[in-house]
């Protein structure tokens, strides 16, 4: 069987997570919540470039080809050979770590690599907390750096504590800051 990838987008694709944030129907938080809760609770790094899924996939798998790299048996022994995890650089100079996958039919687990060119750090309750708001704007309007509405969306939609201050260039109020060009809402 063909080796194949596995990428949490609503993890680490910030473009992804918009468009699908984008495309959920006024009031359908459920899909919205299903889909933060595969976020977890660490912290990440965000790829905020203009790769799409696919073609990360398939620049991924093609460098794996070109490295004779197509069983899980020569996977598994190439990440072997450099404790259990490859860089690899896609063509818009972004790096991703790939491991062994859980999933039987997808071995090849991407996330973008820490600090990569195109990529943000971020932890895990502010990125439900960006992405919840930015709909609750979309849908609603108001002012995403309003402290007030910035709690309400974080204890009603996400059960999350309220936060005491908005950095505008730290925390939750620099990645909105980051977020609001890239976003189709």
């Amino acid at each position: 069987m063909a080796l194949q990838t596995s990428l949490n987008c609503w993890k680490h694709h910030a473009r992804w997570a918009l468009q699908t944030l984008a495309s959920l129907p006024q009031g359908e938080q459920t899909s919205l919540l299903a889909g933060l809760q595969k976020i977890g609770n660490s912290q990440m790094d965000l790829y905020l470039g203009e790769l799409t899924p696919a073609l990360i996939n398939s620049q991924v798998l093609a460098q794996l080809n070109q490295q004779s790299i197509e069983t899980e048996v020569e996977y598994a022994a190439w990440l072997a050979s450099n404790d259990h995890y490859q860089l690899l650089t896609l063509s818009d100079s972004s790096n991703w770590v790939l491991r062994w996958g859980d999933a039987a039919e997808q071995r090849v687990h991407l996330h973008p690599a820490r600090y990569s060119p195109l990529s943000v750090r971020v932890r895990a309750p502010v990125l439900r907390s960006a992405y919840a708001l930015l709909l609750w704007h979309h849908w609603y309007g108001g002012n995403l750096h309003n402290l007030e509405l910035v709690n309400k969306v974080r204890a009603t939609w996400l059960q999350l504590s309220p936060i005491a201050k908005l950095p505008p260039s730290d925390g939750l109020g620099g990645l909105l800051a980051i977020l609001q060009p890239l976003t189709v809402l």
